[in-house]
């Protein structure tokens, strides 16, 4: 009895050491969802696009407020010439026409003329026949509609996040079942290695053993490198380099969300989701293009005024002077370009509400195929924990059967890769589970940090 109370406590120390070890080595940046998905629209560049390409758009709305406010411009020219026409006018601006510029000589070939002009112009439309009010409410629909988009890209991001979170745990999972499979494993290849040099089994088991134990430490070494990627994958889902200290914190646990029902689901997505609303934009924005195309049938009124300075040097002082007026502007025929484009613009109208239809329709189907695809992974989670149970309960029997010499030791090999694929089935159909109720809260346009696909903490 002393032996065994001395080999358990060996064991019970060597276990605290490996555990400090495994403290040691762990990253210092463990993150849970919530806080990866935070750091991920901080930094992932899909995010800062979206940004930028918003505010881009959002600018529009001030330059087509413009078009209902006075242009004011201002020039200044030099020219030189000897040209008639060019040197009589220039001469009567600058205010230094004098009666020996009648002279016929002169008139004809009058010498080289400097002239420097100085120029402010105005311009101010009084009734565009609503045309800038038109583009006004363009530039508002587009960057209402760059919004949504820049929503929809944090969701798409949150999803992206989420999923690399839970590859990562689970590759983690596969590797604890992995390491218990040849901890377990090496403990038959042992106990069969004594058996046989008590002459109380045959060499057979012993090869056997050895056999599962080369493919549990096989699958060891492929669910380590698949940690290792999923780990790569969710620092850059992230934005964070692929070989940043990070590492996802927690396990994979059993939880609920509840789906209501599908039609409830379909209607919010119509509803509320954001690449919709994108196409109900586009839509909205066609019918505005048709308006706007109706405008150029009707005339124009603006009002134009300018000042100018003309001058032979540019340091001296010349003459000035002032012109204003107004303008109506009315197409009598342009090749029916104005026609046409009223034309492309009801086919642009056409198209949309066509886009907008076909939209809708994927819509509903996304959100259907993951409101069943969540229901199917909640029924398979309730499947694989009874299975894995039963495969645990199996495998203490034969064991204890084995170890009675009343079975042998395929029969507990057997059991073990039973019990062991088990429990991998029931960490998958966890896993599933979970991404299933990401995929639906992205098929309905719930993803968000608040989430509580997000929020809901995994076992720690």
């Amino acid at each position: 009895m002393r032996p065994f109370r001395l080999a358990l406590v060996a064991l019970s120390c060597a276990l605290g050491a490996s555990s400090l070890l495994r403290a040691q080595k762990q990253p210092e940046n463990k993150l849970t969802l919530r806080q990866a998905v935070a750091l991920a629209l901080q930094k992932n560049p899909a995010v800062h696009a979206a940004d930028a390409y918003a505010e881009a758009v959002r600018r529009t709305i001030a330059m087509a407020k413009a078009g209902r406010y006075p242009r004011v411009d201002f020039s200044e020219g030099f020219t030189r010439g000897n040209n008639p026409v060019y040197v009589f006018g220039s001469l009567l601006t600058q205010r230094q026409f004098t009666a020996r510029n009648f002279a016929l000589g002169f008139l004809n070939v009058p010498p080289p003329l400097d002239n420097f002009r100085t120029q402010f112009s105005a311009s101010m439309p009084l009734y565009d026949a609503g045309e800038t009010g038109r583009r006004i409410q363009d530039a508002r629909l587009s960057s209402e509609s760059a919004q949504q988009g820049r929503q929809r890209a944090g969701q798409e991001v949150i999803f992206g996040v989420a999923r690399a979170f839970f590859d990562e745990l689970l590759g983690r999972e596969n590797v604890r079942v992995a390491e218990a499979a040849v901890t377990m494993t090496s403990a038959d290849l042992a106990q069969a290695q004594a058996r046989e040099r008590q002459g109380l089994t045959v060499p057979s088991d012993v090869l056997s053993a050895q056999v599962q134990l080369a493919a549990a430490q096989e699958g060891l070494i492929s669910a380590r490198n698949g940690l290792a990627i999923a780990q790569a994958a969710l620092n850059v889902a992230i934005g964070l380099p692929e070989n940043a200290p990070t590492e996802a914190e927690g396990r994979f646990s059993e939880t609920h969300f509840a789906a209501g029902t599908l039609a409830e689901q379909q209607q919010y997505a119509l509803a509320h989701r954001p690449d919709y609303r994108q196409a109900t934009l586009a839509e909205r924005r066609t019918a505005n293009g048709v308006s706007m195309a109706r405008r150029a049938f009707l005339p124009q009124i603006g009002l134009f005024s300018s000042w100018e300075d003309d001058h032979q040097t540019f340091a001296t002082r010349g003459g000035n002077n002032w012109i204003a007026g107004a303008t109506l502007t009315f197409n009598v025929f342009n090749g029916g370009a104005d026609r046409a484009r009223l034309q492309e613009a009801q086919a642009r109208k056409l198209q949309s509400e066509a886009m907008q239809q076909q939209m809708a329709a994927q819509v509903r189907l996304q959100v259907e195929e993951a409101f069943l695809n969540l229901n199917a992974a909640r029924q398979s989670m309730e499947v694989t924990r009874r299975s894995a149970a039963e495969a645990k309960e199996s495998l203490r029997i034969l064991r204890n059967r084995y170890e009675s010499g009343l079975a042998t030791m395929t029969d507990l090999l057997s059991a073990e890769t039973a019990e062991t694929s088990a429990e991998r089935d029931h960490l998958n159909a966890v896993y599933h589970y979970r991404l299933a109720a990401a995929s639906l809260d992205l098929a309905t346009g719930r993803l968000a940090p608040g989430s509580k696909v997000v929020t809901q903490q995994t076992k720690p």
